[in-house]
């Protein structure tokens, strides 16, 4: 079922259970991100979630844990896909995400992980960091941040 204009509520499930009660603040801000890029010369075709809602079991599983994020119902990890249909680079994806307000943020190969965390809903309000060397305190990806056609037209 469409739960935006760019996103399907089953790109949301748990793939071992089927499960999902996504945070619609989430899917909100996956929207802004899909728009950001879509005012950028990057363009955008797609973002694909490659991991949504996970179970507790199927977390551990994944490499996760049995209480992170993705089990909380407010993480996506996500490709993004240029006009070209080239997947877009997870530094320039994770600089737009922190621009956008998204408070956990993970490097991944292809892949970038994004959540809405805060002190109400998960353990610690604040998670940038790189899943490939295991760094856990980037303090901004603000450097990789493209500037929007709107932006380049003012100056």
């Amino acid at each position: 079922m469409k739960i935006t204009e760019h996103f399907d509520s089953s790109e949301f499930n748990c793939p071992c259970c089927g499960e999902n009660n996504i945070s619609k603040d989430l899917v909100n801000k996956l929207e802004q991100l899909y728009s950001y890029l879509s005012d950028t010369d990057i363009g955008v075709h797609s973002i694909v979630v490659t991991s949504g809602y996970r179970c507790p079991s199927y977390s551990v599983k994944a490499g996760g844990y049995s209480s992170d994020a993705h089990t909380q119902n407010i993480a996506a990890d996500i490709i993004c896909y240029d006009k070209s249909h080239k997947p877009i680079d997870s530094h320039i994806i994770a600089a737009i995400a922190e621009y956008l307000g998204f408070s956990g943020i993970g490097l991944m190969s292809n892949a970038t992980h994004v959540d809405i965390r805060n002190k109400s809903n998960y353990i610690n309000a604040h998670w940038f960091g790189d899943e490939l060397t295991g760094e856990n305190n980037i303090s901004t990806f603000k450097q990789y941040l493209p500037k929007r056609k709107t932006e380049k037209e003012s100056i």
